[in-house]
């Protein structure tokens, strides 16, 4: 999800960042498989209608225009669309939208997705709940979010290699820290597929996906540790050397890491 200087507290990247289309594109690489994935599973086919909440870069949008065909549709929606909007797919719309405020059609789509966009809203029910509605009898609503809270850092930073765990730690808590401050829900994945099933949904599912990099090989946490240094410095909890230190060891070849957790939950609308 990208987002403008107007957003609700919540969303802490700037979009005017020189290398934030950048970041939010190495996102894309990282996650998109296990978002297909799903997806397919779930029974994206040609002629249906999908919209995408939060688009971002707009890897997924795209991904769904090819797969629903000349038949179908997918609608895009994001506050702020300048990463998403060059693209030559005539069944895909990319819209200026705010999920919490702005009306969209009501019982319209056949899968509705977002991705790391519930947990920067404050009104993350009314988001849900919009989300819903707009659904179809039978349609899906797919959501992703991470989990950084409690336990789960500590356990992602046993991951780093001998000797980078403590560093790892204190920057886990400075990325809670930074996150909560700005009135982030550092645990919303958690949270998603009970938060589904209150919406009414059926046929729940969630996984975890958790990926192993290997340095050199992904730009996003490091783009996402220079984009958020000036937060994570106002925490108190690491120093600058300390985030140059994961930066170089996230760049390393041979090096293994693991960035966070991303929940992925799904539902279906009771026909």
């Amino acid at each position: 999800m990208s987002g403008t200087a107007t957003v609700a507290s919540g969303y802490v990247f700037d979009p005017s960042w020189e290398s934030e289309h950048s970041r939010l594109c190495s996102l894309e690489e990282i996650y998109d498989g296990q978002t297909r994935h799903r997806l397919t599973e779930l029974g994206i086919t040609e002629g249906q209608r999908c919209l995408e909440v939060g688009c971002g870069a707009g890897s997924v949008a795209r991904w769904l225009a090819r797969q629903v065909g000349a038949a179908g549709q997918v609608l895009a929606v994001d506050v702020d669309t300048r990463f998403a909007g060059s693209h030559t797919l005539d069944n895909l719309e990319v819209r200026r939208h705010d999920i919490v405020t702005d009306d969209l059609p009501e019982a319209s789509f056949d899968l509705v997705h977002a991705r790391a966009v519930l947990e920067h809203l404050p009104d993350r029910d009314e988001a849900l709940r919009r989300m819903v509605a707009a659904t179809r009898p039978g349609g899906w609503v797919v959501v992703e979010d991470f989990d950084i809270d409690g336990p789960m850092y500590p356990a992602a930073a046993r991951y780093y290699p001998p000797g980078f765990t403590e560093v790892a730690e204190r920057l886990g808590r400075a990325l809670r820290a930074a996150f909560t401050g700005a009135g982030v829900d550092i645990g919303t994945g958690r949270a998603l597929a009970r938060e589904l099933a209150d919406a009414g949904l059926t046929d729940i599912g969630a996984e975890i996906h958790a990926p192993v990099l290997t340095g050199g090989t992904a730009a996003f946490f490091p783009l996402t540790l220079r984009s958020l240094r000036p937060r994570l410095l106002a925490t108190g909890e690491v120093t600058d050397a300390d985030i140059e230190t994961v930066i170089d060891l996230t760049k390393s070849h041979g090096t293994t890491y693991v960035p966070t957790f991303m929940v992925l939950a799904w539902g279906r609308k009771a026909p």
